[in-house]
């Protein structure tokens, strides 16, 4: 199914076997960093990884952050698995609402969190989104998954132009920043030739104002996606993000 959707988006073929193998060697570093994150120790990883984290954009979040709490979306792409450590590192007060994989895994990684003023907020919980407005309150820094597409919560045949044909719009985003009414960025863990770079930018002013934030949302990942193709974990899943044919 990889192959298939990359296929669908990138019509070169040339260009997609290339894509397509890259794609499978990024989901072995993914797995691995979220070993690294679960079960190395913490000390040593914070000084290993911390040297190899470069960050751009910080002033975006540190002007945002002076208004109240603040809602980042960011994808199942690069290092996303090293952000709320590389957010630490910079004395961020950092939320992120995780979908865990196992128990032992959740233990593990809410045991760490706790002890470095990070929060991780169960994605799988029936009061996600209470917990998620409890964290903007405080002034945290709220990270959310913008490309969860089995959570997608859609309203009817709404869709956009996105990935070289239609998408489904989620609604979910849209409810999370009008009841929130936080500031609204981006953040992407790029994984780069000598480490991670962590890049920080605005939502609402990149497309024009009428617009609603969903559309800006999906509309700058999707910009990261096709710039970096290959640090995307959810290809398996994009044929759901495409509307049902009739």
């Amino acid at each position: 199914m990889i192959e298939k959707n990359i296929n669908d988006v990138f019509k070169n073929r040339t260009e997609s076997k290339k894509i397509i193998k890259k794609v499978f060697n990024n989901i072995f570093f993914h797995y691995s960093e979220k070993l690294l994150m679960a079960y190395r120790n913490y000390d040593m990883l914070m000084k290993e990884v911390g040297e190899l984290i470069s960050y751009s954009g910080l002033m975006y979040l540190d002007n945002a952050l002076e208004n109240g709490g603040v809602l980042m979306f960011t994808g199942h792409f690069g290092g996303v698995e090293f952000m709320p450590l590389a957010l630490h590192l910079r004395h961020y007060p950092v939320s992120m609402v995780v979908a865990f994989q196992t128990e032992q895994l959740k233990e593990n990684l809410l045991a760490r969190a706790m002890s470095r003023n990070v929060e991780l907020i169960d994605g799988h919980e029936d009061n996600v989104m209470q917990e998620v407005f409890s964290a903007l309150k405080r002034g945290r820094i709220v990270i959310t998954e913008c490309d969860e597409v089995d959570e997608w919560k859609t309203k009817g045949n709404k869709t956009i132009n996105a990935f070289g044909g239609k998408i489904k719009l989620d609604r979910t985003s849209e409810i999370l920043c009008r009841r929130s009414r936080a500031t609204v960025l981006s953040s992407y863990m790029v994984r780069t030739g000598n480490g991670y770079q962590l890049t920080v930018d605005r939502i609402e002013e990149e497309i024009n104002a009428e617009e609603p934030v969903s559309i800006k949302i999906l509309k700058n990942f999707e910009q990261i996606v096709m710039e970096f193709p290959d640090q995307w974990y959810q290809w398996k899943k994009f044929h759901k993000m495409r509307p049902e044919i009739a």
